[in-house]
C-alpha cells in the first residue's frame, strides 16, 4: 500500500510539474489519464529487477476495479482441467460463447482478477457469454504449456456444443499471441477453428524490431528491455523468431476473420500493423482499428478514456456480426 501510495503522488508531481512546463505527456490525454499512465510507468520500471515469480504475483494480488464484475454473474468451472471463469451477461444474446485468452506476457494475469473487470465488460456490453481460461504461466511452465491448455479448454468446449461455429476466439497482448498460437494449432491439427479473432495489442513478433518501441517509449507504460525477458522466460529453448511463439513469422491463410485493435502509441504498435498486412496479405478477412492517442491495451482503459471505450465497442460490434 505505501509503495503504491509513494508511486501515485510522484505520477501526479511528474505530470503537473510537466504541465506547468507546457510539456504534457501527450497533448490530447485528460490529467486524470496521464497521471495514471505514468503511474504504470514507474510501476513498470520499479520492479523491472523483480524476479518474475514475486512480480506475478504481486500484480495478481492486488485490488482491481470491479464495475462490470457486479453486473454479470461468474461461474467458477474447470474447462479441459483448467481453473476457468464464466461471465454470464443478464441480457444474454443466444447461445454463442467468446473464449477469451488474458494477456500479461505470459507470467501474471487471471480472470480473477487483472483482467475480470475487461472480461465482465466485455460480456456485460455485448450480451455474449465470456469464458476466460487460467491457463499456465512462465517462468515455472514455458511453451507450450500454455497453448496445451488452451487447446484442453477449446476441445472441451468443441465436445459439448458439436461444433465451433458459436466460438469466438479474443486475446489482448501476450493473450493476442496465444489466441493466434491457438487458432494456427486448430488449422495445422486440421480441427475446426473459431468463427472470428478478435486482438487487442497483440505480441506477435516476440523479437519486437518495431521502430515504434523507440518512437514511443515516451507515451507507454512497459519498456522493450522487460518485454524481452518476459519474451526468453516464456519462449526457453526457442529462438524469439521461431513462428511457433512468433504468430507474425507463420503461415496466416486460411484464419478465421480478423479484428487487431491497436493503440496508436503503444510501444508494438508498428509490429502489430506489418502483422495486419501480412494477415491481408495471405488472403485473411482483417479489420483495425487504431485507438488514437492510446498506448497499450486500449479496451482496458475504457473506464478511463473515451478511445479506450470506442476500442471495446469496436471488438463487441465485431464479434456480435460474426456470432450473428
Amino acid at each position: 500500500m505505501f509503495r503504491a501510495l509513494r508511486l501515485m503522488l510522484a505520477a501526479v508531481c511528474l505530470t503537473l510539474l510537466g504541465r506547468l512546463m507546457g510539456r504534457p505527456r501527450h497533448p490530447s490525454w485528460p490529467l486524470s489519464f496521464e497521471i495514471v499512465v505514468r503511474y504504470l510507468r514507474l510501476d513498470w520500471e520499479g520492479t523491472a529487477d523483480w524476479d518474475l515469480a514475486r512480480l506475478g504475483a504481486d500484480l495478481n494480488a492486488r485490488p482491481y476495479p470491479r464495475d462490470f464484475a457486479n453486473k454479470v454473474e461468474q461461474r467458477d468451472e474447470v474447462i479441459g482441467g483448467v481453473p476457468s471463469v464464466r461471465f454470464i451477461p443478464p441480457e444474454k444474446r443466444g447461445a454463442s460463447v467468446v473464449l477469451f485468452l488474458h494477456g500479461g506476457s505470459y507470467y501474471f494475469g487471471s480472470a480473477k482478477t487483472t483482467h475480470c473487470e475487461m472480461m465482465a465488460r466485455l460480456a456485460f456490453e455485448s450480451g455474449l457469454e465470456v469464458i476466460g481460461p487460467d491457463f499456465r504461466l512462465a517462468p515455472e511452465h514455458r511453451y507450450p504449456a500454455q497453448l496445451d491448455d488452451v487447446l484442453a479448454v477449446w476441445s472441451s468446449l468443441l465436445l459439448a456444443r458439436k461444433d465451433s461455429a458459436g466460438i469466438a476466439l479474443v486475446g489482448d497482448s501476450s493473450g493476442g499471441n496465444l489466441a493466434l498460437a491457438l487458432a494456427l494449432g486448430l488449422r495445422e491439427r486440421g480441427l475446426e477453428g473459431p468463427r472470428a479473432l478478435a486482438l487487442i495489442s497483440p505480441w506477435c513478433d516476440l523479437e519486437m524490431p518495431g521502430a515504434s518501441f523507440q518512437a514511443n517509449d515516451r507515451y507507454d507504460f512497459g519498456t522493450r528491455d522487460a518485454l524481452l525477458r518476459h519474451a526468453r522466460a516464456f519462449a526457453g529453448v526457442l529462438s524469439l523468431a521461431d513462428p511457433r511463439v512468433s504468430p507474425t513469422h507463420a503461415t496466416l491463410a486460411g484464419l478465421c476473420p480478423c479484428l487487431a485493435v491497436v493503440g496508436e502509441v503503444e510501444l508494438p504498435h508498428d509490429d502489430i500493423v506489418a502483422f495486419c498486412e501480412k494477415l491481408s496479405a495471405a488472403g485473411v478477412e482483417t479489420r483495425v482499428h487504431v485507438a488514437r492517442s492510446m498506448p497499450h491495451n486500449p479496451p482496458a482503459m475504457a473506464a478511463l478514456h473515451p478511445e479506450g471505450a470506442a476500442a471495446m465497442q469496436a471488438i463487441v460490434k465485431f464479434l456480435q456480426e460474426k456470432l450473428a
